[in-house]
């Protein structure tokens, strides 16, 4: 039987859980925490080593705080955000009281599910206006805009991998804290492995080693903003990107990327709503 979806009801859980994420004091604190690495770097920057960077680049110094977080940073958000959407209403014991009423589960799910994704783009697109502001007012007028739309698009669609992830941890722990740790873990040791076979395939040659890195979530995650973005740059913006984190993709191509990008997002999606739909709502969790 197809289960009952209704815009409506999904529009009502996605409100609910934005004003939810936005109630709670870690993500406020992230949006502090997003204000000042947009702003204080560029001010000591231009302050304090105004020569660091040579005065051709200035107006692309945007790309630095465009890409900086890409790696860690919106991964860390898209953690924090997707991994208590689920467990801290099991928690807190009000998941069983908003499926009482007359909504079903894939609707409180996906309402669930896009509520707390709407939030994270909210806040990469905040990343993104406030380095750019950050850049004119330190370094003058800015250029190569016109790539920003291409960043973005990259950057909200990666994202998607570790929400995911985040998300189906957080429905199958049902633990606030453990799916924060769970889901961290993962990152990070993708990061680390990533680093590892790289390291071990640019040594020995062997092509297997490539092949275990760009099969990493992590990957994919890295490239597709550095694909989209960097070609529609000038040639010589690899120099800026040498600054914040590696200028050149992991993966092979763009699909090659949004392959796996699919893949790992209707994955974690598609686990945390199975078991979702087949396990009792807990009254409430201690």
């Amino acid at each position: 039987m197809t289960p009952q979806v209704r815009a409506n009801r999904i529009g009502v859980f996605l409100a609910y859980e934005y004003r939810r994420a936005i109630a709670r004091r870690k993500v406020v604190a992230l949006v502090v925490f997003t204000v000042l690495l947009d702003t204080v770097p560029y001010y000591a920057l231009v302050t304090n080593a105004p020569n660091l960077i040579p005065p051709q680049y200035h107006p692309y110094v945007w790309v630095i705080g465009v890409y900086a977080p890409q790696s860690i940073f919106l991964q860390f958000i898209a953690i924090l955000v997707a991994a208590g959407a689920m467990s801290e209403e099991y928690e807190q014991g009000t998941a069983e009281l908003l499926l009482s009423k007359p909504v079903s589960k894939a609707e409180y799910f996906v309402g669930k599910y896009l509520g707390g994704y709407s939030l994270l783009l909210t806040l990469i697109l905040l990343n993104s206006a406030l380095t750019i502001l950050s850049a004119y007012t330190s370094f003058g007028a800015q250029l190569g805009l016109g790539a920003l739309p291409y960043v973005l698009i990259g950057e909200c669609v990666s994202s998607s991998v570790f929400f995911s992830v985040a998300f189906m941890v957080g429905e199958l722990v049902r633990r606030s804290s453990l799916s924060y740790i769970i889901s961290s873990a993962v990152f990070f040791t993708s990061e680390i492995l990533g680093v590892y076979f790289g390291l071990i395939s640019s040594i020995t040659g062997n092509q297997l080693y490539l092949h275990l890195e760009k099969v990493l979530p992590t990957s994919p995650v890295d490239s597709l903003p550095l694909q989209l973005g960097v070609p529609r740059l000038p040639a010589g913006i690899s120099t800026l990107l040498s600054i914040v984190g590696p200028s050149q993709s992991v993966e092979s191509s763009p699909l090659a990327s949004l392959g796996l990008i699919a893949a790992y997002t209707f994955a974690g999606i598609l686990i945390a709503y199975t078991y979702f739909s087949y396990m009792d709502v807990s009254k409430k969790v201690s």
